[in-house]
């Protein structure tokens, strides 16, 4: 999800516009209209999205509040979601050094630039040796 979505549904959408245009445009008016409702249409469901599919099982996950700061967007503690899950509901995470934890979906990623959906941890599973 994130930009390429975006890019391929706003491509999509002006192609229907174009199209409605060739077959019931007569001014350029129509299309003035047609093209600001097919960017609007595609933002709109880029927006809606992820609330819609939430988190699946597989997609990447990055890690809020607990030991590590989050300084910069790009500098988190990341994972893998096990279970699938929507926002404020609770999912399993195997983190990036191996680890399984349980945590809140707290919010989905961004439009621009696409970040993963942020995920706080209740409790994280200690491997035993």
């Amino acid at each position: 999800m994130g930009f390429s979505t975006l890019l391929k549904t706003t491509g999509l959408a002006i192609a229907l516009a174009l199209a409605a245009f060739a077959f019931y445009g007569s001014d350029l008016l129509f299309l003035a209209k047609a093209l600001s409702l097919a960017l609007g249409a595609s933002i709109a469901f880029n927006l809606a999205l992820p609330y819609v599919r939430g988190v699946k099982k597989g997609d990447r996950v990055s890690i809020v509040g607990g030991s590590t700061p989050m300084l910069l967007p790009w500098m988190f503690r990341g994972g893998t979601a096990l279970t699938d899950g929507k926002i404020n509901k609770e999912i399993r995470i195997r983190l990036d050094d191996g680890k399984e934890a349980y945590g809140v979906v707290e919010s989905y990623d961004t439009l621009l630039p696409p970040l993963p959906p942020k995920v706080r941890i209740l409790y994280e599973e200690r491997m035993m040796e």
